[in-house]
């Protein structure tokens, strides 16, 4: 990753101070821009908070374009997602329209990516796999487990994505 030296964090607390409202984000200058989304949002009732994931697992498809080094540099990398938007990788997608289609586990990770439900220990029947308009590599079409647990592919990789928070 980057230093933190690098990183100069500048934030507008403004809305903060004068309305009572956290700010909507902070930029990050530095390397490399980034766009971090401030996690929870005031809603009626209460807070909303994203769902954070981060990689713990891969499985190499066959003819990959990526390899085991390049699979491993993944690992533990966050991911967020919110009702209107997927941050991963420093990159965000804004404006996200999500699709679901419930689909036999068994006959999808065959067709699509030449992989079993064992592959991934799953037991499961059936998948539900999201389609957006997200253009951040893997996130046009990925999969939900029961469990909460995403699978997404990237280069030929096929990411498994843990929930961070347990409930």
């Amino acid at each position: 990753m980057y230093p933190i030296k690098s990183l100069i964090f500048v934030c507008v607390m403004s809305g903060l101070v004068l309305f009572g409202a956290p700010p909507p984000f902070c930029e990050a200058t530095g390397n490399k821009p980034n766009r971090l989304e401030y996690p929870a949002v005031v809603v009626k009732g209460g807070m909303a908070m994203r769902v954070l994931w981060t990689v713990s697992a891969y499985h190499i498809g066959k003819n990959a374009a990526w390899g085991k080094a390049e699979a491993r540099n993944m690992l533990f990398k966050p991911l967020d997602i919110n009702t209107s938007s997927i941050t991963f990788d420093g990159q965000t997608c804004r404006d996200v329209t999500f699709e679901t289609e419930i689909v036999d586990a068994a006959q999808y990770l065959v067709e699509k990516y030449q992989a079993t439900p064992q592959s991934f220990n799953l037991e499961e029947k059936t998948l539900k796999v999201i389609k957006t308009n997200c253009c951040l590599p893997g996130f046009s079409e990925y999969m939900r487990l029961r469990d909460r647990r995403l699978i997404v592919p990237i280069n030929g990789v096929l990411f498994v994505f843990e929930p961070a928070v347990n409930y």
